[in-house]
């Protein structure tokens, strides 16, 4: 059902999810949410979070073409993936939705989809360490706060990382 919910939370997005870095910290902010039907395994990487799983389901949704990847050129010379749900994709999300298997498992994703779509428009350097705070968090948000200061080389008074703060703790 993973691959079902994946797609059905990019495909919430019109414009699609403009990094895979975005998917994999959005993904895991999701995750730390009570009932969210998403489990996958993370480590803690230099930009934060980081699950391979998360990352081999986006490679066999791109390759059932479910999802396209569009390469997009930065400013740096280097690309990255805006993830869009295919006219396949939506085929194939609208028949199963139609189907009673499908309505429920939509039933249990469906609360997450706003989520999801507030944190696709999230400042990406906020998103990633709001990501890297909940990664931390083992009861205590100043600790965690802390650690993420301390690891991502920043004043434990930086306005993004209060800002951050506010988006992982909410």
């Amino acid at each position: 059902m993973k691959d079902y919910w994946l797609a059905k939370l990019i495909g919430s997005v019109t414009e699609g999810v403009d990094s895979r870095k975005r998917l994999q910290k959005s993904i895991y902010l999701l995750q730390q949410h009570k009932d969210c039907p998403l489990h996958f395994n993370y480590i803690l990487h230099y930009y934060g979070p980081y699950s391979f799983e998360l990352a081999g389901l986006i490679d066999q949704l791109k390759g059932a073409e479910i999802i396209d990847e569009l390469p997009e050129l930065t400013g740096f010379g280097d690309a990255r993936y805006r993830s869009k749900i295919s006219d396949k994709g939506k085929r194939v999300l609208k028949k199963f939705q139609e189907s009673k298997t499908g309505k429920d498992v939509d039933k249990k994703i469906r609360p997450f989809v706003p989520l999801f779509e507030k944190l696709n428009k999230e400042d990406l350097w906020i998103l990633e360490l709001a990501a890297t705070i909940a990664y931390f968090y083992e009861g205590d948000w100043t600790e965690a706060q802390k650690k993420t200061a301390t690891f991502k080389k920043l004043s434990k008074n930086d306005s993004n990382l209060k800002k951050a703060f506010a988006l992982a703790s909410a």
